[in-house]
């Protein structure tokens, strides 16, 4: 007949059994259990350690020619923008006059309108009075009528005396389509920094547009063989004809009378 174990029964047999359980789960022969449990490092990271220096690391400058640092300086190493710095403009006594041109070459003796040949050179000298401010440099440029304006020069370096040499030829080369006309030229001349209608000012160079001349387009030369004298004939005309038969029968009429005469008075 089979025994039947109660629940009850099972429980104290498995109790009893626990401790040669215990015994036979691990050999003596090896190091005891506990030695080899290690309580885990909370504080530990879990990246793994450099093998390298522990030095920050530097970027490398390929650029064997150097790295340029920036400054805190606001000027620019542009040349060729201006300045950012403002122009000192020094102010004259308002009573004191501007400055102003007078012509050399021509000499204001000369005669009133100076005429020059379109395509030769002309020469224009000129001193400065009463100037105090020094310009920068000087605009040169002839005008008509205020109807056209012809740039000669800009930016010219200014000098003492101030001379320009105008090659005329050359200019109406350079200006095919603006070419120079037969006309009376006003020659203007002025500070650079300013414009040809700007406000003269004390001490400083004012516009100069007191010199007037004259320009013209001489004709072809035409060859001797095809020159004509409209005024010039060998022939005489109807009227010269009729002049002189005039004269000649006056001549005649001035003789007879002037021979009865005499011969009437018994003279001869």
């Amino acid at each position: 007949m089979r025994t039947t174990l109660s629940v009850g029964q099972l429980a104290t047999l498995a109790l009893s059994l626990s401790p040669a359980a215990s015994a036979l789960s691990w050999p003596r022969w090896l190091p005891d259990l506990d030695t080899l449990i290690v309580r885990a490092d909370t504080n530990s990271s879990n990246t793994a350690t450099p093998s390298g220096k522990s030095d920050p690391a530097k970027a490398t400058n390929l650029n064997t020619g150097g790295v340029i640092q920036p400054t805190a300086k606001g000027n620019s190493t542009d040349t060729a923008s201006k300045s950012s710095e403002p122009t000192h403009h020094t102010q004259f006594p308002a009573q004191d006059p501007a400055g102003n041109v007078v012509m050399v070459t021509p000499a204001a003796t000369a005669q009133a309108t100076n005429l020059y040949k379109i395509g030769d050179k002309v020469t224009w000298g000129w001193n400065y009075t009463n100037l105090q401010g020094t310009p920068t440099a000087i605009d040169v440029l002839v005008s008509v009528a205020s109807t056209a304006t012809f740039t000669l020069t800009q930016n010219m370096t200014f000098e003492t005396p101030g001379v320009y040499e105008w090659d005329t030829r050359q200019y109406q080369d350079d200006h095919v389509g603006n070419p120079l006309l037969t006309e009376q030229y006003t020659l203007v001349i002025y500070d650079s920094d300013g414009s040809p209608t700007s406000t003269a000012e004390a001490g400083y160079l004012a516009p100069f547009s007191g010199f007037k001349f004259g320009m013209y387009q001489p004709k072809a030369a035409t060859p001797l063989a095809d020159w004509q004298c409209p005024t010039c004939s060998a022939a005489f005309g109807a009227g010269e004809r009729r002049a002189l038969g005039a004269a000649a029968a006056m001549s005649v009429v001035t003789v007879l009378s002037f021979t009865w005469f005499v011969v009437g008075f018994g003279v001869i």
